[in-house]
């Protein structure tokens, strides 16, 4: 398997450092131990290191466990180094 990088950005405002900690447990528990928090300007994003078959499948399944958490996924953003590769 590869490993792909990118960010799954969500409009989500996170207001206290208990909410981050909270919002990484949840994370982590619906199976994104492979992505950690960032700020963003459109809210927060998790920057995920994801091994999968294709760099489909590692961003649909990112996605999908993001959303499984209550969360809305706004968009997918890649790297330059990855669109180019």
């Amino acid at each position: 398997m590869t490993e792909y990088r990118f960010r799954v950005v969500v409009p989500h405002q996170v207001m206290s450092e208990q909410q981050i900690l909270d919002l990484a447990d949840k994370l982590a528990a619906a199976g994104c131990d492979d992505g950690h928090l960032a700020g963003h300007d459109d809210g927060i994003e998790i920057v995920f290191d994801r091994e999968a078959e294709s760099r489909d499948e590692a961003m649909r399944s990112a996605v999908a466990q993001v959303e499984q958490c209550g969360l809305a996924v706004k968009r997918v953003e890649l790297d330059r180094e990855a669109i180019t590769a």
